[in-house]
Order: structure tokens, then C-alpha cells, then sequence
């Protein structure tokens, strides 16, 4: 092909590729300004194409090192490894090599007003879990998040205790890490928590050898179904005994110390030993609950978890309590609560 054509055309495929390029780069862009930028880049490859096919010969002398000493024949495979790593690493997004495109993407997304949301999920596999269903739950957090500890399980719709799935182990053992301080530290210690998932311990209906709902140091039936509190957005892959003759519901409690509001202040209760005794007790356990018909269970089946009421602020009952006029940032402790059962 002639060279002068040849150069012609790459040089305004090289003009129009880089401007569609930045344009797609710093603007958001529309499906007309992707389908240029995509035909001048196959043009582009036909072109570079007849300039290889034109100029073989320095080309090949070039990337041999022809005639050069075997030091400097060495640049033409280090650069093709240089570019390799490069390639690599920004096609797997690693550290450093991902900003240029994070950039881009943040501020592409600004101009429009969208946020840009990563998949950042802790996922819990309970391999010990028994049952004959596949059952998990993901928790996107929200604003007021605070690592609350967390119990889920599994009742019939007459409101009966089948089984947990999940219980954070700080209450299945009920011993915390920063459970005493010595000296100018924290240690592990066994600390009595009856409010912390008050709905969820009384439905279990197990009293501890003190008398409280809450498990002490461990117990059979929760052993293979606790872990480690989830400290971001999370998914719990559990099991459970769900039959296709039967409906269910399936419930989450969690708790969050700390988070008092005007109503769930720490003088509230002052006759109250564990409410005001602990001084960790802020607004009480939150309860989300969903429904699993027997036709849910012909095929998966995913649902919204929905709040439904919160428990006792010291745990004293197992009582679900409706009314929601008192309970404000522990809303958001939540941004949503997803059920999968397969």
C-alpha cells in the first residue's frame, strides 16, 4: 500500500481514537461516541496491519537487534515483558494499577450522579450446618453500621423455634475479646449478655446454667452454626430443614452497643440493672423477618427481609414489640437484608 496514503490514515485514525478516547475517558459517555471509537479502533488494526506488512524488513530488524551489540538486543523482549506485567496487572485490578480507571470511573459517575458500589462482601460458609436446603442471607450494611452481633433461624408459621442457622459467636460462647480490662489492656472474658438478641435466645428456649436464655461457653445445637461477627456487608451461607409440604420464616436479630438516640439514652431506665448496669446497651435488637411458602420452594426463591418489630432493651422477655416510634439510627444499621433459599 502506498506509504503516503498509509500515513495519511493513520495519523487521522490516531486523532479521532485518541479524542473519542478521552471523550469516553472524562465524559459520560453515549452509545454513539463507543460505536466511533470502536470503528476507527478496528480501522486502526487494519491500518497497523498494512504498515507491518509495508515495513517488515526494519521492523524485523528492530525488534532482532540487527546489528546491535547483545546488550541492546536484550530491550526489544524486556519492553514485551514490561508491557505483559502492565497488561496483567491492570486486567486483575491490582493496587496502584487500578486508580487510573477508578478515577475515570468516579468521575464519570459525578457528572451524572451515580455512586459508584463495589462488591466488598464477607462471605460465611457454615460447612457444619445440617439441613436439606441451601439457605443464605446477605446483609448490605448501612449508614449506622457498627459490627452488630447477628442470630438467624428458622420457625413454622405458628411463630414455633425449628433451628438456627447462624449466631455470632460472641453470644454462642458468650465471651467477648475486650470481655475484661487488666491494666492498661483488654482481655477475653465471659460477659453475660441477656439483651443482646433477646427474641432469638428465648425462642431457642434454652436456659443456661445461670438461668439466662443467652448460651454459655458454647452448646450442641448452635456449636456448628456460629462464627465470627461479620465486620462489613456480608453473606451467611448456611443450611436448614425446610420440606415443600410446610411454609417457614425465616428471621434475623441483631444488636448494636453503643447506639444510644433521645428515647434510648443511657439514664433511661436507672431502675434497670442490665440496661443501665453495662452502660453498653443502646437501642434494643431489631428483628427482620421473611416468609417461605411451600410453592417457594419448588425452585430458588430469594426475598426482602422486612423489619417487624425489635426485642426487649434488657432482655428480660422473649416478646416481639411492633411499635417502632422509638427506634431511629438502628434502621440504618441495615440498608438491606436479602434471603436466598435453594
Amino acid at each position: 500500500m502506498n506509504r503516503r496514503f498509509l500515513g495519511i490514515v493513520l495519523t487521522v485514525v490516531f486523532v479521532v481514537l485518541s479524542g473519542s478516547g478521552l471523550f469516553l475517558y472524562f465524559t459520560p459517555h453515549t452509545t454513539s461516541t463507543a460505536s466511533l471509537h470502536t470503528f476507527f479502533g478496528l480501522l486502526f488494526l487494519i491500518a497497523i496491519l498494512f504498515h507491518i506488512l509495508n515495513n517488515k524488513l526494519p521492523l524485523t530488524s528492530y525488534i532482532t537487534g540487527k546489528g546491535l551489540s547483545n546488550l541492546k538486543k536484550l530491550i526489544s523482549p524486556l519492553i514485551l515483558v514490561v508491557l505483559v506485567v502492565i497488561s496483567l496487572a491492570v486486567y486483575y485490578n491490582l493496587p496502584v494499577f487500578d486508580k487510573l480507571y477508578s478515577w475515570g470511573n468516579e468521575l464519570r459517575n459525578t457528572q451524572i450522579g451515580k455512586e459508584e458500589v463495589s462488591f466488598d462482601y464477607e462471605i460465611i460458609d457454615l460447612d457444619q450446618a445440617v439441613g436439606n436446603r441451601d439457605v443464605s442471607v446477605e446483609f448490605k450494611k448501612g449508614v449506622s453500621f457498627r459490627h452488630p452481633i447477628v442470630a438467624i433461624w428458622l420457625e413454622d408459621t405458628a411463630g414455633n423455634y425449628i433451628q438456627t442457622l447462624y449466631v455470632s459467636k460472641h453470644i454462642s460462647t458468650s465471651t467477648f475479646q475486650y470481655g475484661k480490662r487488666v491494666g492498661d489492656t483488654w482481655e477475653p472474658a465471659i460477659v453475660r449478655r441477656p439483651e443482646a438478641l433477646p427474641y432469638w435466645s428465648h425462642k431457642r428456649g434454652i436456659k443456661a446454667p445461670d438461668g439466662l436464655y443467652i448460651p454459655l461457653e458454647g452448646a450442641p445445637d448452635i456449636d456448628g452454626v456460629s462464627g465470627a461477627t461479620p465486620q462489613s456487608n456480608w453473606i451467611i451461607n448456611s443450611k436448614g430443614n425446610l420440606y415443600s409440604d410446610n411454609n417457614y420464616s425465616v428471621l434475623v436479630e441483631f444488636n448494636q452497643s453503643f447506639d444510644w438516640n433521645e428515647y434510648y439514652s443511657k439514664t433511661r431506665f436507672p431502675e434497670d440493672e442490665i440496661y443501665s448496669g453495662s452502660g453498653a446497651v443502646g437501642q434494643p435488637s431489631l428483628i427482620y423477618a421473611s416468609e417461605i411458602s411451600s410453592t417457594d420452594l419448588v425452585s430458588t426463591t430469594h426475598k426482602i427481609m422486612n423489619l417487624i418489630g425489635h426485642g426487649h432493651h434488657s432482655g428480660k422477655d422473649g416478646k416481639l414489640y411492633k411499635d417502632l416510634s422509638n427506634i431511629t439510627t438502628a434502621k440504618n444499621i441495615a440498608d438491606r437484608i436479602i434471603l436466598t433459599v435453594k
